[in-house]
Formats: C-alpha cells, sequence, structure tokens
C-alpha cells in the first residue's frame, strides 16, 4: 500500500495556493525534499466494544451502545431492526477510550448481533467481543504519505514549500457527499494547510488514493500523522539553513502573536530551550520541539529523548497549551497528559500489519502499547489568551510524534521519516 501511495500520479486538488511556489523553488539557494509515511494503527482501546438489546412489548427497542454519534447509530440500529428511528431508545453510556472507534463503519460493531439475537431469543441478549474479535474487526486510522518540497534562500530562511499528502481519510470516505463536491479531504490535509509560520510561497496538494482497509477516525484525526510530517521537514529545513529550529520558529511566527507567546511559554516552562546534545541525569540527551493548531487550540511541545539499547527513551515532555477560553484546568491536564501518552504510544510501538488480507495482531501481544515504565514525565502549562473556545481532548496529541522526531534528529543526526519508531534501531552518536 505504502508503495501504491509513493507511485500515486495523480495531480489532486489543491488545499493551499499561496505565492509562487514553481518560481521560488527555482530560485532557491538551496531545495530540501523529503518524505514521509505513517502506517494504519489500531484505536487498541482496553475496553472492548459491546451492545445490550431489549425488544419491549410495544414493539420498540431499546439500545445500551457507547458511541460517539448517536442519531446515527439510532437510524441504523432502526434499518437492522426493521423499526422506524423514533422506536429506537439509544442508551449511551460513558466511553471506555475509544478514540474515534465508535462511529459507525460499514457496520463493524456488536451492536447489529445484539439486535438480531435479542429477536431470536425473545428476550434480551449482551453481545461483549473478545479481544481477538475486536482486534481483527478494528477500523483502522488510514496510512499516510506526504512528498515536500521546500526552498532556502541565501541567509537559510524558507520562502517556499510544496506538500503532496497522498491517500485517504474518514471525512472524504464517510461524509464526502456532505463537502459540496469539494475534491479536498480535509481529514487529508489537517496539520499542513493552514500553519503559521511566514513562508511566502506554500502549495498543498490533496490526492486521493483509496485504500482497502475499513478506515475510521483516531485520536486528532489527520494531525496525528500530519503535525508529525510538518513540523519534522520544518526542522529538516531549519538544519539545512544553519538555523536553530526553536529561533527559526519564532522568527516565522514574527506576525502571529498568540503563537509566538506559545513557543515561549513552552521553551520557558521546559527550563529555557536548548537542543543538545548536552549530558543529564548520567545520560546523554537532546530536546525537539513542534507546534500544532488542532481543533482551534494552539499547542507547542518540547521532548527530550536519550537512546537506550537502541530504542528511544523520552524522558520529559512539556507542552503549553492555549484552548482559547477555559473552564476546569485540571481536566485541561488530565487530557494533555493522555494525549500525550497516546502519541507515544504510536510514535514508539504502534503499527498495524496485514497478513493475507488480515490484521496480524489479535491482541496485545504482537501490537503493543506504551508500558508504563516508557511513561515520561508530563509538565502542561495553560495559556489562556481570550481567543474562542477550541477542543481539549485531542490537541495534545500531534505535537508529541515530531518533537520527538527532532529530538532524536538532534541526539543522532538521523532522521527518521516513517513512524513507530521501533523499526528504527538507532545509536547515540
Amino acid at each position: 500500500m505504502l508503495a501504491a501511495l509513493r507511485a500515486e500520479t495523480g495531480a489532486g486538488a489543491p488545499a493551499e495556493r499561496e505565492g509562487d511556489v514553481d518560481s521560488a523553488l527555482a530560485g532557491a539557494a538551496r531545495v530540501v525534499e523529503a518524505e514521509y509515511d505513517a502506517p494504519y494503527l489500531s484505536h487498541a482501546q482496553l475496553e472492548p466494544p459491546s451492545a445490550l438489546a431489549r425488544f419491549n412489548p410495544d414493539g420498540t427497542l431499546d439500545l445500551w451502545l457507547p458511541n460517539q454519534m448517536p442519531e446515527l447509530f439510532q437510524a441504523a440500529a432502526a434499518q437492522v431492526a426493521g423499526l422506524r428511528p423514533e422506536q429506537v431508545r439509544l442508551h449511551s453510556p460513558l466511553l471506555g477510550g475509544f478514540f474515534g472507534r465508535h462511529f459507525l463503519y460499514d457496520f463493524a460493531s456488536p451492536f447489529q448481533q445484539a439486535i438480531r439475537l435479542a429477536q431470536a431469543a425473545g428476550q434480551p441478549v449482551k453481545v461483549i467481543w473478545s479481544r481477538e474479535e475486536e482486534f481483527g474487526r478494528d477500523a483502522v486510522r488510514p496510512m499516510g504519505f506526504v512528498r515536500f518540497r521546500g526552498g532556502l534562500d541565501a541567509r537559510g530562511m524558507p520562502v517556499a514549500l510544496h506538500a503532496r499528502v497522498v491517500g485517504e481519510g474518514p471525512i472524504g470516505r464517510y461524509f464526502g457527499a456532505l463537502q459540496g463536491g469539494s475534491p479536498v479531504d480535509p481529514s487529508m490535509v489537517e496539520g499542513i494547510v493552514e500553519k503559521p509560520y511566514a513562508i511566502p510561497n506554500r502549495r498543498v496538494d490533496c490526492v486521493p488514493h483509496r485504500q482497502p482497509p475499513v478506515i475510521a477516525f483516531w485520536r486528532s484525526v489527520g494531525h496525528s500523522m500530519n503535525d508529525f510530517f510538518y513540523e519534522s521537514f520544518l526542522d529538516e529545513l531549519a538544519v539545512a539553513g544553519g538555523q536553530d529550529p526553536f529561533t527559526l520558529r519564532l522568527a516565522l511566527l514574527r506576525d502571529r502573536p498568540r503563537q509566538r507567546a506559545l513557543l515561549e511559554a513552552v521553551g520557558e516552562l521546559s527550563g529555557g530551550w536548548k537542543r543538545g546534545p548536552f549530558e543529564a541525569e548520567g545520560t546523554r540527551r537532546a530536546r525537539g520541539v513542534a507546534m500544532a493548531t488542532p481543533f482551534n487550540t494552539e499547542v507547542a511541545t518540547i521532548a527530550e529523548v536519550s537512546i537506550a539499547a537502541g530504542e528511544v527513551v523520552v524522558h520529559d515532555v512539556w507542552v503549553a497549551i492555549d484552548p482559547g477560553s477555559i473552564v476546569n484546568p485540571a481536566i485541561i491536564e488530565r487530557q494533555v497528559q493522555s494525549a500525550v501518552a497516546l502519541g507515544l504510544s504510536a510514535s514508539l510501538l504502534e503499527e498495524v500489519v496485514f497478513e493475507e488480507g488480515a490484521p496480524r495482531a489479535r491482541n496485545f501481544d504482537n501490537y503493543p502499547i506504551l508500558p508504563r515504565d516508557r511513561m515520561p514525565r508530563v509538565h502542561v502549562r495553560i495559556v489562556e489568551s481570550g481567543a474562542p473556545m477550541g477542543g481539549i481532548g485531542e490537541p495534545g496529541l500531534p505535537g508529541v510524534p515530531p518533537a520527538v522526531a527532532n529530538a532524536v534528529a538532534a541526539l543522532t543526526g538521523r532522521r527518521v521519516r516513517s513512524l513507530p519508531f521501533a523499526k528504527t534501531r538507532l545509536g547515540a552518536a
């Protein structure tokens, strides 16, 4: 599939166009090119999916079902049961950590089994999938692939950036009819378009390529991989131009006070920016930085890493987050900590591998997630700018993969462009 995405020759459609990228690249003092990819991911939630169906004497149906879109599931349940939607009462309990798993993906859910079994048995039926059933039937995050070209002027400053995004997103697959005929799937390009940096010539092309698996939303959706792609490549441009990545971002945010203040805040939170390598607690370490703008919330992230036995060790993650306006700071901090854990798990370890058309992993023995002893210290600073309130459940995740990748590059001189890091054995020099 990755080879197919790399070989895609379609022109696609412009998702963002500013200035004259071709002329700027032709006149650049240096052109940098790179390809990035990210794998299919499982939701791997600890609570397997379940549903309970009860038909009542008056012909109505009660359905207890963890879900993220009640109206959609009500209509689908009515179709399965042969009822009108108003005859279905949907009870929505708290979710057990599904992060995009419990939308309606080609009926990949136990609710239809519970309904049909309850009809046949004439009594309430509860269905709980086994772990193996869930891993076999999970709807996966799409595979992602981006090809970048960036131009630098004689001072090492970025003057042009062209990104070609190839793949498919869940919005296009499931809600394409609601896009008004637009050829651009926003879930394919979010995290690459509308970045706050003052690069005068920019073009982002959205090139659709249908993927065989049942694809899904996954925590922070396209941002979960696109910010890794973009922020890592921006670091590549900084290094190629002889610039410090933190200082370059500050310069490119000169006209964006909200984002600049946030970057300064995360630098202060971390005790002062230093890229490294440097010695700390008996290990050789380095730091990486990344920005993200997911769901109307601004985030700046710094990660500090070392290498042990060829693997990445993340010691600290600092996150400054500006959701505009806030209500409960404690919830914000917990959501950020949770998002960091999930983002780090995906960065270091997670990948759905298919064999003969089916996912190989049917339990956590073949799909490892972040163990407790690899969880770093997480430091959070909330910056309330007074902007309209943004999201908080997902924005803490996208900055983690690129911050770690940029730290690894600073420490080892080796740029990892393909997730997860477990595929690459690293040295500390």
